[in-house]
């Protein structure tokens, strides 16, 4: 009979836990800025691009990030998918990269979904990342 490890099962309770927290935490944000205002630049998501080329492209393609990819997480301060990403990814190195590069890998997520650049990156902290809600996208 094979062994029986906590560790995989500790992963991903802890990634939900945070998640949880994430959502349930979607009020107190003091801002009403969404994806749809310009929360990163062109650079940063050639950052990004870059980045997903290094360290993400092994296991997926970047058309898993586009269509219908954003959905579930609307209405959610960008926290919660940039510590989700964070947490979890590269999958074999979970939270191995700089804050900002899981800032510009998010930053290529949102230009590949269509979602406007603007003049500033998107920062890595919480507090400037609880400030922006993900939304469906204005055309």
């Amino acid at each position: 009979m094979p062994a029986f490890s906590t560790r995989r099962i500790a992963r991903p309770a802890i990634a939900t836990l945070m998640l949880l927290a994430a959502l349930t935490a979607w009020p107190a944000a003091a801002e009403d800025r969404t994806i749809n205002d310009g929360v990163y630049t062109s650079e940063q998501a050639g950052k990004g691009a870059e980045a997903h080329a290094s360290y993400c492209a092994k296991c997926h393609h970047m058309s898993y990030y586009q269509g219908g990819f954003l959905e579930p997480w609307e209405g959610a301060p960008v926290s919660a998918i940039y510590d989700l990403i964070r947490m979890k990814m590269p999958e074999d190195r979970p939270g191995a990269l700089r804050p900002r590069e899981y800032a510009a890998l998010l930053a290529y997520v949102l230009e590949l979904n269509g979602y406007p650049p603007g003049t500033e990156p998107l920062g890595s902290t919480a507090e400037t990342l609880d400030q922006i809600r993900l939304a469906p996208r204005a055309d």
